[in-house]
């Protein structure tokens, strides 16, 4: 709800109720880009998550902006 109000007073309506709102927590640890890279790698080793996922990107540490360049470059 909080981030419902803040959009809508930066854009000064209401957001639509069907859009989806996420807040996305960080590990409070902190771990480093590389610990971060290394768990994405094993999960893909293991085949637990696709290489060419969303996912293995966003736990890689890459920004929203990194995430959709790497996927306009992939297409």
């Amino acid at each position: 709800d909080v981030m419902r109000l803040a959009l809508w007073v930066r854009d000064g309506e209401p957001p639509e109720r069907s859009r989806r709102i996420e807040c996305v927590w960080r590990d409070p640890a902190t771990p480093t880009g590389a610990q971060q890279t290394d768990a994405a790698v094993k999960l893909v080793q293991a085949g637990i998550l696709p290489a060419e996922g969303e996912v293995v990107l966003e736990m890689a540490g890459l920004s929203e902006d990194q995430r959709q360049r790497v996927a306009a470059e992939r297409r």
